[in-house]
């Protein structure tokens, strides 16, 4: 099967080659988690869910649920 992406080409985006026998169409960074849920103390779990251009570089895009639960971008 090819596969046509349109759009502008993202230089030096942060990529990892699908791990052998893994059959998804996406897969889970083998260093993950980058940040531990507990990693501050306000929350109670983070989620690193995407890597976006920001300004000529990358930025990590995470999901942070608080004690109280409450789900924040």
């Amino acid at each position: 099967m090819a596969i046509k992406i349109i759009g502008e080409s993202l230089h030096n985006m942060p990529w990892e080659d699908k791990p052998k026998g893994c059959k998804d169409p996406v897969w889970r960074y083998s260093g993950n988690p980058i940040i531990q849920r507990n990693q501050t103390k306000r929350s109670n779990s983070i989620f690193n869910s995407a890597v976006v251009p920001f300004e000529g570089k990358y930025a990590g895009v995470f999901r942070c649920d608080s004690k109280s639960i409450s789900m924040d971008i």
